[in-house]
Formats: C-alpha cells, structure tokens, sequence
C-alpha cells in the first residue's frame, strides 16, 4: 500500500509546487499593494518571531493545541477519545480509530488561528467589530506565525506521525492540504482581496502547465531516443 501511497504523493509532487508557487506568488503580491489598514497583520508576524528568537519556544503550547488538532480531527471522524496526555515537550492522543486525516491533522490545521477567526466572524453576527480588525490581524499575523515556526520545528524532529502512512507521502500531503487551507484562511482574513476562486483557477493553470511540460519533455527525450538507435 505505501508504494501506491508514495507513488502516487510523486505523481502530485508537481501540483503541490503549483499550488505553493502560487499562493506565494499571490501573497507577495498583496504585500506589495497592500495598505495600511493591513499592517498590524506583519507586524503580528515579526512580533511572534521575535518573542521565540529572544525569548523561548512556547513548546507547551504548541503541543496542547497539536494534541487537540489529533482530537477534534478524530471526533469529526467518529472516533472517541480514549486518552489525552499533554508535557512539556509532547504529549499523546489515544483515539479508538485512526486515518490519515486525524494522524496529520496538526501539521496542517493552525488550530490557535482559526479559533481567532472563528471567535472573531462569530462575535460579528451580534455587534458591529471593524474597529478591532487592527487587533484581529495581529493576533492572526502572531498565531500563524507560531503555527508555522513551531510546525517546521517539529517536522525537523522524527515524528512518529509520519512514519505511519509513509514520510514522504505524508510530506506531500501536509504541503498539499497547507497550500489550500492558507488560501481558505487568507480569503477569510483579506475578505475581498484575496479570493479563492482566483487561486484556484491559477494553481489550475500552473499544474496544467508544469504536466504538460514534463509530458512534452518526456515526448522529446524518448524520440531522440528512438532516434540513437
């Protein structure tokens, strides 16, 4: 099964360097002609890698709301739990069933920014809340910044996660599923700025244009092939 797995995360390898290409490509973008309104968002961002280079991982942290990423992802599966422990530098979820979804679901889902989120577009179904979208942006820019930071950290350490569907097939994915979540989160955060559909459209266009290169390619050098014999 896991060479199916791994066969099949090489086959998507081009899609998801499509998918990055572009959302970086795109964030850059509204960097660039961005305005001012968005500024508490970088700021947010720069305060967050400067609290853990002066100061400290908050590992802690970090491991709760990775532990809990295991929990909710197995409850939305069906799954109950049957043990949730938390330490200082891990912890462990014990769950009475299993997939790929609920073993990588911390790896892709910054649990701490969407509950900002989903609090804030909450709190605005009952009062009028623009003038704390400075504050909102901040606390986003902080929160996926620790995601992000402590999310490479941890993946730099051997994870046991990985190691049940495959690493490099569970690499693809993580990247795959960040790659659409930062999109789905980014359309949330810069409503009207950044829409998913356009996104979508593009990284369809740029994956059609990297297969057909590689397919092209692969025409070329099996006719000049053919050709030297």
């Amino acid at each position: 099964m896991k060479f199916f797995k791994n066969t099949f995360a090489f086959l998507l390898v081009p899609a998801v360097a499509a998918a990055g290409y572009t959302l970086i490509k795109n964030l850059l973008r509204f960097m660039v002609s961005a305005g001012n309104q968005y500024i508490p968002f970088w700021i947010g961002i720069l305060c967050y890698i400067a609290f853990q280079i002066i100061l400290y991982k908050p590992m802690k942290t970090y491991v709760f709301g990775h532990e809990l990423s295991h929990a909710i992802a197995g409850i939305l599966s069906g799954a109950k739990i049957k043990k949730f422990n938390i330490g200082e530098e891990s912890g462990s979820v014990a769950l009475t069933k299993s997939n790929i979804w609920t073993t990588l679901a911390p790896y892709f889902f910054p649990i701490y920014t969407s509950a900002i989120i989903i609090i804030y577009i909450s709190l605005g179904w009952f009062t009028d809340i623009k003038q704390f979208y400075g504050y909102f942006l901040f606390l986003v820019g902080f929160s996926i910044a620790f995601h992000i930071a402590l999310t490479i950290y941890i993946l730099s350490i051997e994870q046991p996660d990985l190691r049940i569907h495959g690493t490099f097939f569970s690499y693809v994915v993580i990247f795959a599923v960040n790659a659409v979540v930062f999109i789905l989160l980014a359309a949330l955060v810069f409503p009207g700025k950044i829409t998913v559909r356009d996104i979508l459209l593009q990284i369809c266009g740029n994956t059609a244009g990297i297969y057909k290169f590689i397919y092209t390619g692969a025409l070329e050098i099996c006719s000049a092939f053919r050709e030297t014999k």
